[in-house]
């Protein structure tokens, strides 16, 4: 047994030397600890005045006084609503303006037919029935009497007046 003697000096030797350590570890750390605390606050909380535990919460918190009053979004977001609609409520009555009238205008090249004429006059919403418009022009047998040109349509037209101005200058 005398080698394994000298190995066992030496783990015995080890473990009390680890045991020392640790506990000089432990006192070191538990003052320094203790003068934290009291660094940081001299004094306990119930000896504090108000400002001071107010100082001392904010830290930490957000601190508010008992008399504010705290909203969530929900709250925020029907509250700015009831503002706005009494704004509007306060604000007089202003007529919308009214429209302008639109204006409409169609460029007719020499010899388009009635039904070419038609197509454009839907395209720019001029007229609504493409049919209703040929047959209007082939009644009155008009449709070799397009005039070529500029034409302009303002506000809404019934069928004869958007007849009218295609075949009159």
């Amino acid at each position: 047994m005398p080698t394994n003697k000298s190995l066992l000096y030496g783990l015995g030797t080890g473990l009390i030397a680890g045991a020392l350590l640790l506990q000089l570890m432990n006192l070191a750390t538990s003052p320094g600890k203790q003068q934290g605390i009291a660094a940081n606050n001299p004094v306990s909380p119930s000896e504090m005045d108000r400002q001071q535990l107010k100082e001392a919460a904010s830290k930490y918190y957000k601190v508010y006084e008992n008399d504010q009053k705290l909203y969530n979004q929900a709250q925020v977001d029907t509250i700015v609503q009831q503002k706005l609609k009494e704004e509007q409520d306060k604000a007089p009555a202003v007529a919308p303006a009214p429209s302008p009238v639109k204006e409409t205008y169609i460029y007719v090249y020499d010899g388009q037919s009635a039904g070419i004429v038609a197509d454009m006059l839907v395209k720019s919403g001029v007229i609504t029935d493409r049919a209703a418009f040929e047959e209007l022009m082939a009644k009155q047998q008009l449709n070799a009497k397009i005039i070529a040109g500029v034409h302009v349509f303002k506000g809404t037209l019934d069928l004869s007046q958007v007849v009218t101005n295609l075949t009159t200058r």
